[in-house]
């Protein structure tokens, strides 16, 4: 049989190989058939396209201006390229397990390598057990395999080994994907004990839910202040995240 459809031929010819493909203006990075695991506006390849990239850097409500971020997950470069151009004042920080990923690098137009731009082929599991220091203000978690989150990335020892990596005042934020509840009930146990909180929202327009780890966080004071930062925020970076602060609430304690 013939195959036609140029998706399916590149699906074939990778073989389930990392591969891009270009539709008009819109290139994505896919694994398999199922899921579109990164998107790029050829024409404007530094915007955020997909929501749930643009709830990650909702960290800015929490995290104003930190200087080192460190990234689990590089896909398409979505968000390593927009803090790269968009917060001048950071260092950014990239693990990846897959070197077929990152070398579609230049595909996705990411920044080569300099003194603020680190893309590091890694098992991020190991590399943040290894971690004696705080290594960053900001951690975030958004490492897929072609059926959702990576098992590893996902257990309480790894997010323990995150947590104890923040400098004081870091938040961690990740991408649960959809099942926030079973998620979070599955790294409770790095939280017993701490004063660490949870607050998630969901995207509007995906499944994604996206999680924040917060401490010392004044729940009366954020909602209060969440809307007027947000504002600011769009207003800065056109993030959309205003519409999202309806939708945030703090995983209840029993869960935690």
């Amino acid at each position: 049989m013939t195959i036609s459809n140029p998706f399916e031929l590149l699906l074939q010819k990778n073989e389930g190989r990392p591969f891009v493909f270009d539709n008009d203006d819109m290139r994505t990075l896919h694994f398999d058939h199922k899921y579109i695991q990164s998107a790029m506006s050829i024409s404007m390849p530094d915007k955020l396209l997909l929501s749930y990239t643009r709830a990650m850097m909702g960290f800015l409500l929490f995290q104003a201006s930190p200087k080192k971020i460190l990234m689990v997950g590089l896909g398409g470069g979505s968000l390593a390229k927009y803090c790269y151009r968009n917060l001048p004042s950071a260092c950014v920080t990239v693990l990846e397990v897959s070197k077929e990923v990152i070398a579609l690098r230049d595909d996705f137009l990411i920044p080569s390598d300099d003194h603020r731009l680190q893309i590091i082929h890694v098992d991020a599991a190991v590399y943040m057990h290894a971690q004696q220091e705080k290594v960053a203000e900001v951690i975030m978690l958004d490492g897929f395999s072609a059926d959702g989150p990576a098992h590893e990335l996902i257990t309480s020892d790894f997010y323990a080994a995150c947590l104890h990596s923040l400098t004081p005042g870091g938040i961690l934020v990740s991408n649960l994907w959809d099942s926030p509840a079973s998620l979070i009930a599955a790294v409770a146990p790095a939280l017993l004990g701490t004063d660490w909180r949870i607050w998630w929202c969901k995207t509007p327009d995906s499944d994604n839910y996206i999680a924040f780890f917060v401490r010392d966080n004044d729940t009366a004071m954020f909602r209060t202040l969440a809307s007027t930062r947000a504002k600011k925020l769009d207003e800065q970076f056109d993030l959309q995240l205003s519409g999202l602060i309806p939708s945030f609430q703090l995983a209840p304690k029993c869960m935690l």
